[in-house]
């Protein structure tokens, strides 16, 4: 691909730092590697460091931008600050992610010609909790979206919701499976051995919205029933989400002896090294890169059906699904697994990585995104 010599020339704009750095760095260092300058997005937070330090890039601060708060006033500031950062520095396209930051986005480079080519990776509070400003928001990306070349989906579910609605032109939508996975930094971990207390690791977000009270209400089920496990929960808390479960809950449940909180961890390897199963009991998500690592390392997965997570899963293959939130259905599946031989166990981990598409993989993510932007920039 031929780049501008001009500074930078494709700019990526997320939620936060933390984000980009987790599901997205491979993918800016493949643009940069592709002879791209890099400029990244993201609201001012003490984390943005983590993202900075050691790396090439150009980083732009957000004063007013607010996941999931924020007056009207701030909202327009935020639209200035975001349209004047773009006109300063005149990209080549626009890479956005999440839902919201998406919107602002595509509002603050409504005349610019920048093409913009956003990412909705799931789709989460405003659509599982409210449905009339859900409505209203998929009627408002009909016109706010209508000027991106492509707006690209991670899973069928919420591509074909947006389809149905008629929200988005089928021509200018895309479907890219997930972030992507690098499987030479996930890879087959030894199985822990034959214990009597099998280990349940559930790593993500401490939130209602991650179908932890699903899950809590399943093992309550199975100490009374005298099933014995650990559940070690890992995952960051406080993250000023509408569904944050309070801390003292968490430590309630952990004085009631239901979980082990081990906090958030950058490395979740030496988590899934002491792990039989992960759980996944999330109510929606875009693609589950959690249950792609524990798969990579040899790890079966019990999985809710939700979209973003249930594709991902064989049943009986490499793990097992309950319909979300059904927690009689989750009782059962735990009980089953925590319960059956360890040899049948041990089998099914060793075939969990070959379950997982070279279309989760993270040089096929890159294709993708290069390949959408090079059509758009002929």
């Amino acid at each position: 691909m031929s780049v501008s010599p001009k500074m930078p020339s494709l700019i990526f704009i997320a939620n936060n730092a933390r984000f980009l750095n987790h599901y997205y760095l491979h993918l800016i260092h493949y643009f940069k590697s592709q002879g791209f300058q890099i400029g990244i997005i993201v609201p001012f937070h003490k984390e943005n460091n983590r993202l900075k330090s050691g790396q090439n890039f150009t980083i732009y601060f957000l004063k007013y931008f607010h996941a999931y708060k924020g007056n009207g006033m701030n909202q327009i500031r935020m639209l200035g600050e975001l349209r004047k950062i773009m006109l300063d520095l005149k990209p080549m396209a626009m890479l956005s992610f999440t839902f919201k930051i998406s919107i602002a986005t595509a509002l603050a480079s409504w005349n610019l010609k920048i093409p913009h080519f956003p990412t909705i990776t799931g789709l989460g509070f405003l659509f599982t909790h409210q449905k009339m400003m859900a409505l209203i928001s998929g009627y408002m990306c009909k016109i706010i979206f209508q000027k991106c070349p492509q707006v690209i989906f991670q899973n069928k579910a919420d591509y074909f919701y947006f389809l149905k609605q008629r929200w988005i032109h089928s021509e200018n939508m895309a479907l890219i499976a997930g972030s992507g996975i690098d499987l030479t930094y996930y890879r087959p971990i030894p199985y822990p051995a034959n214990h009597k207390i099998r280990i349940i690791l559930y790593l993500g977000r401490i939130q209602y919205d991650k179908g932890l009270s699903c899950l809590i209400n399943s093992l309550i089920k199975l100490k009374k029933e005298g099933v014995p496990f650990k559940c070690i929960l890992a995952g960051q808390i406080d993250g000023g989400h509408p569904t944050d479960i309070p801390r003292s809950e968490i430590m309630a449940w952990e004085k009631e002896g239901l979980i082990t909180f081990v906090g958030n961890h950058a490395d979740v390897r030496p988590l899934l090294r002491q792990a039989n199963i992960l759980i996944q009991p999330s109510k929606r998500e875009g693609l589950s890169r959690t249950i792609l690592e524990a798969l990579a390392c040899g790890r079966p997965v019990i999985s809710s059906t939700a979209p973003g997570c249930g594709e991902l899963i064989n049943d009986g293959e490499n793990g097992w699904l309950f319909l979300t939130g059904n927690e009689k259905k989750l009782t059962q599946v735990l009980q089953n697994v925590l319960l059956m031989p360890f040899e049948t166990l041990y089998s099914m981990a060793q075939k969990t990585q070959k379950s997982i598409s070279s279309k989760y993989v993270n040089q096929t993510i890159h294709k993708h995104y290069e390949r959408i932007i090079k059509n758009q920039l002929r």
